[in-house]
């Protein structure tokens, strides 16, 4: 059934969906502004600024939508503003930026300057508790979906992080050895999973109902669209097209809110390496869409090529923008 799904996924692929050129990246391994040890999620705000979850330096980086470096909070600890390997990261509609501090089972909102401005959770398993929370979404209300990783469950809280509810469980959800690892909100309110253990997108509706679920186990050089090798990060485009990060076949594919395979690229960097480990994927207003390479310790920025050239399958053409 999963590989009949898997073809036909193939076999309805969108022809002439826009393609993406590489535009830019920045980022080297290190501890200074600009710089990344293992960069994990990644979110932009209303106008276009970019969040960077640099996991391994405990904290968060701001940069401008060129990449430009504006300011960084965090530091390792478990005081207010401080992180144990944050994750994921959200921003709500007044600009303020949600953070799953993972190590210490919290989630922190903080201004869009990077002040601390309340927490919510500590290890458990009762209503608005965590085990590792990761990815965080916000939905048009500014409802704040949380994987409660361990817990095997999805947690909702308001805007000013008050408990709304939960639901989930490791069956429902597809709990195997590793939770999912992030979420995005579709235009109809939906939340999509990316289920990086079982190489699959589920679809469920915002009080937890499954809706439907695609793709399958593929890794190669052959592999076809709508299989994946460990699915990670997830955004929405403007237009409600779902794209993915494949990991261990660095590349993006997008689908349609339905699930059904558009088109794909290559995560090739600026020096023509294939191999880049696209782990977070955002995408802004324009339809610019960024995306955290976790080993190379990189953020690479994408723009639409309208007329569908570049990107559709396989490596994608580099921009003139700076490295």
């Amino acid at each position: 059934m999963r590989l009949a799904l898997g073809i036909a996924l193939l076999a309805s692929a969108a022809w002439g969906a826009p393609g993406y050129v590489l535009d830019k990246e920045w980022g080297a391994f290190g501890s200074g502004p600009g710089e990344f040890r293992f960069p994990a999620m990644i979110a932009v705000d209303a106008q276009s600024n970019v969040y960077v979850v640099d996991q391994h330096n405990h904290r968060v980086q701001k940069f401008d939508s060129a990449g430009r470096y504006l300011t960084a909070w965090g530091g390792k600890g478990e005081g207010p503003g401080q992180f144990d390997y944050p994750f994921g990261i959200a921003v709500n509609s007044g600009g303020h930026v949600y953070v799953s501090d993972t190590g210490n089972h919290r989630i922190e909102e903080f201004t869009a300057e990077g002040k601390f401005v309340r927490a919510a959770g500590g290890y458990g398993a009762g209503g608005g508790r965590f085990k590792h929370p990761y990815g965080l979404a916000i939905d048009s209300h500014d409802v704040l979906y949380a994987i409660d990783t361990l817990n095997a469950r999805v947690q909702k809280f308001d805007r000013d992080l008050r408990f709304l509810g939960a639901w989930g469980s490791a069956e429902s959800i597809g709990f195997q050895v590793y939770m999912p690892h992030e979420l995005a909100i579709l235009p109809d309110g939906s939340v999509a999973l990316s289920d990086r253990q079982n190489h699959r997108v589920s679809i469920f509706t915002p009080e937890g109902r499954l809706v439907r679920r695609f793709g399958d186990f593929g890794e190669g050089a052959d592999r076809p669209g709508g299989f994946f090798s460990e699915p990670h990060g997830i955004a929405v485009a403007p237009a409600g097209a779902i794209l993915v990060c494949d990991r261990y076949n660095f590349r993006i594919q997008q689908f349609s809110p339905a699930g059904v395979f558009e088109s794909s690229w290559n995560t090739a960097g600026a020096g023509g390496d294939s191999e880049r480990y696209p782990l977070g994927i955002a995408v802004n207003r324009n339809g610019d869409v960024y995306v955290t390479d976790h080993y190379r310790h990189r953020v690479q920025k994408y723009r639409i090529q309208p007329n569908g050239s570049g990107a559709a399958a396989g490596s994608v053409p580099r921009g003139n923008g700076p490295r």
